[in-house]
């Protein structure tokens, strides 16, 4: 029978991981489910929810539950339930996040097992907020169609919750040789490119998951700085490995983001900050020269 393997991630989620649980364990499936929960040591009560919630779980579901003795990180965490997925098929579901359709899976299933050329197929999130200028909002619009690497890097349109991809991506060269770093930023998006190297990437628009937006998530909006600087290094990993329009855009991204950086930290007057983002600007002088004729 087909197993799929589902990773979560979680630190410090008490206040949401029973919805996350329930949203998978009201998954309606005709295959095995290995559920793979990793805490990143919560200091909340998140694993003793974990622990009260998995008593009972459906029958098809096996549940395997992770808890580190030390806080490792969200990338490092990530490589450790990379490493326990046995399943033919994987999908993803952060600790704060969750998925709505019950039919989820069995859909995005349904569409790999009839189309082997695909190797990954996500589709639409819907923002949850505080923010009611956020709130019900789309986290991207997707369309039911085929999308290319370039596109999904360069619009960062593809969330986690929404993925289910064919666990050989995780035996790809792509995949082992962008994915190695434990300070990674955004090492999911890694994942999902290392996926266009062994099939194509399908969007579908039924929204069945949400992304819940809040100020203690890995992505928060707000400027940090040394956030900024661990993505260049991503960015710079990603062109490297693929060249072409996905090296264009890495470049672009790169100057972008150090640009903003670098001028806003001269304002701030926080010169050794700002220095750390100089040779990032240097790095293409396209871009530079750009700049400098403003």
């Amino acid at each position: 029978m087909t197993k799929i393997s589902i990773i979560i991630l979680t630190y410090n989620h008490a206040k949401f991981i029973r919805k996350n649980l329930a949203g998978i364990f009201m998954q309606k499936i005709d295959s095995q489910v290995e559920l793979i929960i990793c805490d990143d040591h919560s200091t909340d009560e998140t694993s003793q929810v974990i622990h009260e919630i998995i008593r009972s779980v459906p029958e098809n579901f096996e549940v395997k539950f992770f808890q580190h003795d030390q806080n490792i990180g969200a990338t490092s965490n990530f490589y450790f339930a990379l490493g326990k997925v046995t399943g033919a098929y994987l999908a993803f579901c952060e600790g704060d996040d969750y998925w709505t359709d019950q039919e989820k899976l069995q859909i995005q299933l349904d569409f790999l097992r009839s189309n082997p050329d695909y190797s990954l197929c996500f589709h639409t999130a819907v923002n949850i907020s505080d923010d009611v200028r956020i709130n019900g909002t789309l986290f991207s619009k997707v369309e039911d169609r085929e999308y290319s690497a370039a596109e999904i890097y360069k619009h960062w349109i593809v969330h986690t919750a929404t993925v289910m991809m064919r666990a050989e991506v995780l035996q790809s060269e792509a995949k082992k040789a962008t994915l190695q770093k434990s300070d990674l930023q955004y090492f999911d998006t890694v994942l999902f490119l290392a996926a266009s190297t062994v099939g194509k990437l399908r969007g579908i628009p039924n929204k069945m998951s949400a992304y819940r937006r809040h100020e203690a998530g890995l992505s928060a909006g707000k400027i940090n700085f040394k956030r900024d600087l661990k993505h260049n290094k991503l960015d710079e990993i990603i062109g490297k490995y693929y060249g072409g329009e996905i090296k264009k855009s890495s470049d672009w991204q790169i100057f972008a983001r150090s640009e903003l950086n670098f001028t806003q930290l001269l304002k701030e007057n926080k010169l050794l900050l700002a220095l750390k983002f100089l040779p990032w600007l240097l790095r293409n002088r396209i871009f530079i020269y750009s700049w400098l004729k403003k």
